[in-house]
């Protein structure tokens, strides 16, 4: 049995042994055997440069050596603020954390706090502990799939009944929204919004829920988990145009290194200190300074403009080979939020076949491609000088080989 038991994902090869990665690099990873694999997946989003980049490496290393972690703050963390405070003009760095689990709980409290209220409405992943968790569907998968309404988690978590219920709101659905809140808007703290959501829900929809829900005094968060940092260094929303109380940013603005920023508005610090959110590790140097340097290539080297180049490459490689392997008929590769992420939509005959979407996913771990099924895969900028004829060879093959099982 391998350890750690739990907590990450484990993948297997065509003789059921379990795949051990043993390095990587730009757009591929190798395995314990030394197979290569084109990587989708990039860590569930966090690369964003490509595997071992040698001007991160090069400039992280030199970070490494003043040090990892001192008594307290220290100059880089406030550089690395002033990134995102330049983006986002009417907010300020809040605290620093190494998940946006963390930082979506954080926000959670400070609105709990501010507002003395204890309920949530919520749209979207927004992390592992429990009352971002508890009772919620499978938010990766598309309208028309059964997991998308059906709950999980419902043992063993805190924070979800009685007075500090949960709701979920799905797939834009105002009307639902309006009875929601009419019955508890008054006691409800926070609306959390995971933007990945308006890959299925239209952005006036969304302005319209934020409205309705800022009208009862209810605060808003919005998790840029894994939005941010890929189509400009803040993210998706224009926070300008769509009130927010709380910004998360997280995953590829760290290139790996575990980074995710919580941002509030400055005039709550007296509830920031209340809520007595951080820990240990918020002092943490490197990762601080990895959000710096990130920030800095990309602008550089005009990253947020060429990952969405790549993106539609990419997506245009995968429906060229699904065309030619004649399985058009049960998927589609789309891009999605402005071309800077990509999924697998399957069609309403197969949508809800799971046990034939896990054995694709199998097929492509064969023939050599890491891609996610019911969740979006991901872009780094190395996937802009692959090999797309042999990207196609493989994706042709893992495609043909799963249609003979249909």
């Amino acid at each position: 049995m391998l350890s750690p038991l739990v907590g990450s994902d484990r993948y297997f090869d065509a003789k059921n042994e379990p795949i051990l990665f043993s390095h990587g690099s730009e757009s591929s990873i190798f395995d314990q055997n030394n197979k290569e694999y084109t990587d989708f997946v990039l860590g569930l989003g966090p690369v964003i440069l490509g595997h071992s980049d040698p001007e991160f490496i090069s400039k992280i290393t030199s970070e490494l050596k003043k040090g990892l972690s001192y008594p307290g703050f220290s100059e880089v963390h406030t550089q690395l603020a002033s990134v995102y405070e330049n983006v986002y003009k009417s907010h300020k760095v809040v605290s620093i954390f190494k998940t946006s689990s963390e930082a979506v709980t954080a926000a959670i409290r400070c609105a709990m706090i501010e507002t003395g209220r204890k309920k949530i409405i919520r749209c979207g992943f927004l992390g592992w502990h429990d009352t971002q968790l508890a009772k919620t569907p499978s938010w990766h998968e598309w309208p028309g799939s059964d997991k998308r309404i059906q709950t999980r988690f419902k043992t063993g978590m805190r924070g979800i009944d009685d007075s500090e219920q949960v709701f979920n709101w799905l797939d834009g659905d105002l009307d639902y929204l309006e009875s929601l809140l009419s019955i508890h808007g008054s006691q409800t703290a926070a609306f959390a919004i995971d933007v990945y959501q308006l890959a299925f829900i239209p952005l006036e929809t969304f302005s319209k829920a934020l409205k309705l829900a800022s009208d009862y005094g209810i605060k808003i968060i919005i998790d840029e988990t894994k939005t941010a940092g890929r189509g400009s260094a803040g993210g998706y929303i224009d926070t300008s145009k769509f009130a927010a109380d709380y910004i998360v940013l997280g995953k590829a603005i760290g290139n790996g290194l575990p980074l995710s920023i919580l941002m509030g508005q400055p005039e709550q610090l007296q509830i920031y200190r209340e809520a007595r959110i951080g820990g240990t590790h918020t002092k943490e140097t490197l990762s601080a300074s990895a959000g710096i340097i990130v920030a800095k290539i990309m602008q550089e080297r005009n990253g947020y403009a060429r990952i969405k180049d790549a993106c539609q490459k990419v997506v245009d490689t995968f429906n060229k080979a699904i065309q030619l392997s004649g399985t058009n008929e049960y998927l589609k590769a789309v891009p999605l939020l402005d071309n800077t992420l990509f999924d697998l939509k399957f069609s309403d005959s197969m949508i809800n076949n799971y046990t034939s979407r896990e054995l694709l996913k199998k097929e492509f771990i064969t023939n050599g491609v890491f891609v996610l099924q019911g969740h979006n895969s991901f872009i780094c900028l190395a996937h802009e000088s692959i090999d797309f004829e042999l990207l196609e060879s493989k994706l042709h093959s893992a495609l043909s080989s799963w249609k003979s099982t249909l």
